[in-house]
């Protein structure tokens, strides 16, 4: 049995968790919403490059050779 692929968006709503938990360690009163924007953007980038290569590893999803090899002959 195939494992399943794991979706785009569930890392990337984990990594804003996780990038908003620290956002919110490292905030300053009276500086504003918009400091360190980076401490919840990179998180979620990861979370997304976690999902992707979890999937490339595991042959699912788009990386799974009967799908590229479908899409190498066409859809038709």
């Amino acid at each position: 049995m195939k494992a399943k692929p794991w979706r785009m968006s569930v890392g990337l709503i984990v990594g804003l968790i996780v990038g908003t938990l620290v956002w919110l360690s490292a905030f300053v009163p009276g500086a504003g919403p918009f400091q360190n924007p980076q401490l919840v953007i990179v998180p979620a980038a990861l979370g997304m490059l976690t999902v992707s290569v979890r999937n490339r590893r595991k042959n699912v999803g788009p990386y799974d050779p009967e799908t590229i090899e479908r899409n190498k002959r066409g859809r038709f």
